[in-house]
């Protein structure tokens, strides 16, 4: 039978091996010192249902095919395939070619999901960059939380997020 003494002087002895060992090292893509990792999404446009003519009001939904950027191995930039996602956007104003929508936007991606929001006011047509909140996500991004930018160009959209987690 082991003594209460005994006992004591083993978990000393643990607590003081956990406390001196080094943490395990950080994911690649992260900041060392506030555990911020970042990534970089470029999406594709499978389909949208945005209306031709856009109304305050109208809702609409966008499908992507995700990926991040790569080099192979001669130096040539690629996209390496990431994921999915979609966009449920509602327009908050229009003014002329200016639409202003509220948008909620979902990644899946293979560690997890993130969830996104944002307000971007953009012209079709026109390249625009806006900051973008992360609100949620799943899997090992179930505690995230963080912000990044959102640039929307003719079908593609590219997602710059630094993760909090």
């Amino acid at each position: 039978m082991i003594t209460s003494t005994v006992r004591r002087m083993v978990v000393a002895a643990l607590t003081t091996t956990f406390a001196v060992l080094p943490a395990p090292a950080h994911a690649e893509g992260k900041d060392a010192d506030n555990d911020i990792e970042r990534v970089e999404l470029i999406g594709i446009s499978r389909s949208d249902t945005r209306p031709a003519h856009v109304m305050a009001g109208d809702d609409w939904m966008t499908r992507l095919d995700l990926h991040t950027p790569a080099t192979d191995g001669s130096g040539k930039k690629t996209l390496k395939p990431a994921g999915e996602g979609h966009s449920d956007c509602s327009a908050v104003k229009v003014q002329g070619d200016e639409v202003t929508a509220q948008c909620t936007r979902v990644l899946r991606l293979e560690k997890g999901t993130l969830v996104l929001s944002d307000m971007i006011t953009y012209r079709p047509g026109k390249r625009v960059t806006a900051k973008t909140g992360i609100t949620a996500g799943t899997g090992q991004y179930r505690s995230a939380y963080g912000e990044g930018y959102i640039t929307l160009e003719d079908r593609q959209v590219r997602l710059v997020l630094n993760i909090d987690e």
